[in-house]
């Protein structure tokens, strides 16, 4: 090496790799022969005299060969800054040490050099231009002492370099050298897009990977840049972790109590060194690390701070409520406006759990009654989407505020529906009285809603069986701030409780098309309820079902209880079609989306269904456990309760306990008739009461219930209508039942009951042996097996194998699917007719065909499938032939 003393500066940005440098240019310095001292400087030293130059002296007492006085390290801890003599001998030293070998000099982090140390190394630099002296300084110059900036540039042999981050390629590279070459072209761009091509995070990227350990080395890696990077680098990332947006640097100056340029000039550092990708820190992974630096309280605080900024910058209220939320405090007005907004637009989004949230903050940072009663109703109505038992803790405080006049009429009216949901009957009359003590024509129309819905679902508290007031009247007029789901509701309960459902049928249509309008109307679950049950007591049970599959697929309305009625009201709908096993699936499936506590009296709905749908599948222990199972007692004070007395009657009737079954048929009964609910035909009740006299004997007491639902029902009820004909059909002589039994039939095919079906073509196979007609028995029996096969009912197909006897023999059927792969469409149709009995001119009028065309049809059938005579027909070719028909 000639004798020119040189220095050299390298620059870059966090993590470029600068230290890394330094340390392979000492070895190689080494390797070559130089003397090497080295220091490291560090921003908590700063402060402290001759830091750096302490920590030369130790390299250059062990250079020196004892040369150097030890007492020197103790000097320089008490030495005055820029004290001559001492500083004179050392650069001697240090000189002296050139003459028989080149030195290597090198300072890390050279900005954090202390005053002293700084003038100490300016002295060495201008006295080492003709000496074998090389100065390498790490660190950003701009941050350095002035007087080492101002005179670094004045030597004649200063260089400066900078690194940067890697580029793809670079990182592509550096991916080869650690990596196999799939592994590095897999990674590349992820890893450059996780790393910004800074070295060290790439490193510690690719040791993770490699040793399996997360995010660990990733992380350590980060804050080490952070720390490296300063104080204020430190606090801007903070802030930016916080607010996960790219903010003003003038803002971003205001969270950290800092100078706007020196904010800047944190923001360049860190974008240089690759941490920002435009403005934000690069990943969930470093937002994480960042903040978990941060002591809570200081997080609070900067969550606070966070908050109030952006509500003076008028950002929308959700960001300002998350961060209100995360800082745990909301005692400005504006804070708990915008907790309030915000829990508005979570529930139009569907988000309930974190409308939740805003509201516990906000009614927990209000200390006005008013407003905080008013919070509390609204948080109740949101985390009831969660589940209804979430709003029990809020139902105690409501009561009391609704008594104490704090609750606004609207909030009155979903209290009732909560507290009666929950049993709390006695609370929520105290609230109804209360509402209906409100005389102004502002509330009429209201309350008017509210006693319709009562009147259908909870009639023991309705008004109806009281004095009625002028609210009662329905010509009363509504206000712009009445919910139209509730008048939705009153509407349809008003028609479902007189029992004219088919005058509602557009209306439920209409309710079912606009619900997925809104999201957040209190009253939109019940509407949607009522409509399906309007449109199943209409008889239109396959429209119902289809409308439940429409609104189980709207994403925004996955909410457990809503998913647990669509299913309770689906396990109803199946129950009335006769299809047991998915009313069984379907109604434990809505006890699953929500526990029984949950349900509250709606519990009596899925139970009764269970209880219902298991006895008609003859599992009568499921049914008895279902049974055993306690419900509220505030059930028998709601429609449910009908429900419920129904399901666990007919499951008495079909253990032949007659007296019980009769016992519950009459207390529904008696319950719709002190209710109003007489025409409503919530539950056949005098079907059911007849039923069991006949099981009792009592033939007289039978044939009046009958007759008097007959009346009842007239000529629309074609369900009520043709249960009850079947029931006729059993107290007439046998030459009167086929008609009677006929007409049952065809009223139960138009509504799909084929349940109901089966039973009445059992009772028509009875009547034809009974006439000594076997051939027509035996083909009726057979048609009622099929279809009691088919709803899964066993108790029933036992007692018709029994009773059919060649049933039993053509029910040996192998291979039926194969076979039925053969048969053309047309064919499978007649074919799956011919197997439930039907006669050719019978077939021919349900497909609108001659009976030529039918008897034609039947002789290729016949022919593909290797049969003579249709009682050869195998009979598990019905099911194969109505799935693929």
């Amino acid at each position: 090496m000639r004798n020119r003393g040189s220095v050299v500066l390298v620059e870059g940005p966090l993590g470029s790799g600068k230290t890394e440098l330094l340390r392979i240019a000492a070895q190689r310095a080494e390797a070559a022969g130089f003397r090497v001292l080295q220091a490291v400087c560090d921003e908590d030293e700063r402060d402290l005299p001759c830091g750096a130059v302490a920590q030369l002296v130790r390299g250059i007492g062990a250079q020196s060969s004892g040369d150097l006085d030890p007492c020197v390290v103790d000097e320089l801890q008490t030495a005055e800054p820029g004290s001559a003599r001492l500083f004179q001998q050392l650069c001697a030293t240090v000189l002296d040490l050139s003459v028989t070998a080149p030195v290597l000099l090198s300072v890390d982090d050279a900005h954090h050099l202390d005053e002293a140390s700084a003038s100490w190394l300016l002295q060495l630099v201008r006295r080492s231009e003709p000496t074998r002296v090389v100065v390498v300084l790490t660190g950003e110059l701009r941050r350095a002492p002035q007087r080492l900036r101002t005179e670094l540039r004045r030597h004649a042999h200063f260089r400066q370099t900078s690194l940067a981050p890697l580029s793809a390629a670079g990182v592509a590279a550096v991916l080869r050298h650690r990596l196999d070459d799939v592994s590095a072209q897999r990674l590349g761009a992820e890893l450059h897009s996780l790393t910004g091509g800074n070295p060290l995070l790439l490193n510690a990227v690719i040791d993770d990977h490699e040793q399996s350990t997360g995010h660990r080395n990733h992380v350590l890696a980060l804050l080490s840049c952070l720390h490296r990077g300063g104080d204020l680098v430190r606090e801007v990332a903070r802030a930016l972790a916080v607010l996960d947006i790219d903010p003003a640097p003038a803002d971003l100056a205001r969270l950290v109590h800092a100078d706007t340029a020196d904010v800047r000039g944190a923001l360049d550092a860190m974008s240089a060194s690759g941490l920002l990708d435009e403005g934000r820190l690069r990943s969930p992974q470093a937002v994480a690390a960042v903040l978990h630096e941060v002591s809570p309280d200081e997080l609070r605080r900067l969550r606070w701070r966070t908050a109030e900024l952006l509500h003076e910058r008028g950002a929308d209220a959700p960001l300002i409520a998350a961060q209100l939320v995360d800082s745990g405090s909301a005692e400005a007005v504006w804070a708990q406006r915008a907790l309030r907004e915000a829990a508005e637009l979570a529930l139009l989004e569907g988000s309930a759990d974190v409308a939740a949230r805003y509201l516990e903050l906000a009614h927990e940072s209000t200390g006005n009654p008013r407003e905080r009663a008013a919070i509390r109703a609204r948080l109740a109505e949101a985390e009831w989407r969660l589940t209804p038992s979430s709003v029990l803790r809020h139902l105690a405080p409501l009561t009391a505020a609704a008594a104490a006049g704090r609750l606004d009429r609207g909030d009155h009216v979903v209290l009732v529906r909560q507290l009666l949901w929950h049993g709390r009957n006695d609370d929520a009359e105290q609230v109804l009285r209360h509402l209906r003590g409100t005389d102004d024509d502002h509330s009429c129309g209201q309350l008017h809603d509210v006693e319709s819905w009562l009147a259908y679902s909870h009639p023991a508290l309705a008004h109806q069986r009281q004095d009625r007031t002028r609210c009662t009247r329905p010509d009363v007029p509504h206000s712009a701030g009445d919910d139209p789901w509730l008048h939705s509701t009153a509407v349809l309960a008003d028609v479902l409780a007189r029992g004219r459902s088919r005058e509602a049928v557009d209306h439920a249509e209409r309710v079912l098309r606009d619900v997925h309008l809104t999201r957040t109307a209190v009253w939109s679950e019940e509407a949607t309820t009522f409509a399906l049950m309007a449109l199943l007591h209409a008889e239109r049970a396959d429209t119902a079902a289809e409308w439940c599959r429409r609104l189980e697929s709207d994403a925004h309305r996955c909410t457990p209880p809503w998913k647990a009625m669509i299913s309770a009201v689906r396990a109803e709908i199946a129950a009335r079609s006769g299809d047991c096993a998915a009313a069984v699936e379907h109604a434990e499936t809505a006890l699953r989306h929500m526990s029984p506590q949950a349900w509250g009296v709606a519990v009596g709905l899925p139970v009764s269904t269970l209880v219902l749908a298991n006895t008609r599948l003859g599992r009568f222990d499921e049914a008895a456990r279902h049974l055993a199972r306690p419900v509220p007692d505030a059930v028998f004070r709601s429609r449910y309760g009908l429900h419920y007395l129904h399901a666990r009657g007919q499951y008495y009737l079909a253990t032949r306990h007659g007296h019980a079954a009769l016992a519950d048929f009459l207390a529904c009964r008696d319950l719709t008739r002190d209710w109003g609910l007489a025409q409503s035909g919530l539950v056949p009740w005098r079907i059911d009461a007849a039923e069991a006299w006949l099981l009792l004997g009592n033939t007289d007491e039978a044939k009046r219930l009958l007759y008097d639902e007959l009346a009842q029902a007239g000529t629309e009820n074609s369900r009520s209508r043709g249960t009850a004909l079947r029931l006729v059909a059993e107290i007439n002589p046998p030459r009167r039942r086929p008609q009677l039994l006929g007409e049952a039939l065809d009223l139960l095919e138009q509504v799909g009951d084929r349940y109901e079906q089966a039973r009445v073509l059992a009772g028509l196979g009875r009547a034809h042996h009974e006439l000594k007609d076997n051939r027509r028995a035996r083909r009726m029996f057979s048609r009622a097996w099929h279809l009691a096969n088919a709803c899964g009912a066993a108790a029933l197909c036992d007692e018709l194998l029994s009773a059919g006897g060649q049933v039993a023999t053509s029910t040996a059927a192998a291979s039926a699917d194969d076979r039925a792969a053969q048969l053309t469409e047309s064919e499978r149709r007649v074919a799956s007719l011919a197997v439930m009995g039907y006669t050719n001119r019978e077939i021919a009028e349900k497909l609108f065909v001659t009976a030529s065309t039918v008897e034609q049809h039947l002789t290729r059938v016949f022919r593909k499938l290797g049969v003579k005579r249709r009682e050869h027909l195998p009979v598990d070719l019905w099911g194969t032939v109505a799935r693929t028909a």
